[in-house]
């Protein structure tokens, strides 16, 4: 699990709408060829998580058709984690990117909090809540946390079959 550079991502204008698709769309301007990056601002609000999960479902529809697999629920399951998690503990609207290019999918969310985070331990006596970070350690081929300018950043990379046009 080695650390993987981000491509940088635009921020929204002041005037754009919460969870409105921001203007890079497309990660052609970054001189990668057949990527494709999208980006929103969700509200700070709990009905975000399953924003979240459409906005991810209707984006790789868009991008990889039914080639995809099974990545969609996948990416959908853990991108719903990460929102959770900044609605919990985070701060601010949760901005969540995705980028499929060269047949990874990186799904990012980043929020105003500068608080690291780590995967629970793994104990029986533990309640139910805390596990989102686990199940992301366990679906996912990698994962991690970074600082941003606005506080810090969760991804996680999915494989998507070779077939998927990126």
């Amino acid at each position: 699990m080695g650390t993987v550079m981000l491509v940088p991502m635009a921020r929204r204008p002041d005037d754009a709408y919460p969870w409105e698709r921001l203007p890079a769309d497309d990660a052609a301007d970054d001189g990668v060829t057949h990527a494709h990056r999208a980006s929103w601002v969700l509200p700070a609000v709990p009905s975000s998580t399953s924003l979240a999960r459409r906005l991810v479902r209707a984006a790789l529809r868009d991008w990889a058709g039914s080639a995809a697999g099974e990545v969609p629920e996948v990416a959908e399951l853990l991108v719903s984690e990460l929102v959770a998690n900044v609605l919990r503990h985070g701060r601010g609207e949760p901005v969540l990117t995705l980028l499929l290019r060269d047949g990874v999918l990186r799904c990012e969310v980043e929020d105003e909090a500068r608080v690291p985070l780590r995967a629970r331990d793994r104990s029986p006596d533990d309640d139910e809540g805390g596990r989102g970070l686990l199940i992301v350690e366990s679906l996912s081929r990698s994962w991690g946390v970074h600082p941003t300018s606005r506080g810090k950043a969760v991804w996680f990379e999915l494989a998507v079959p070779e077939e998927c046009p990126a």
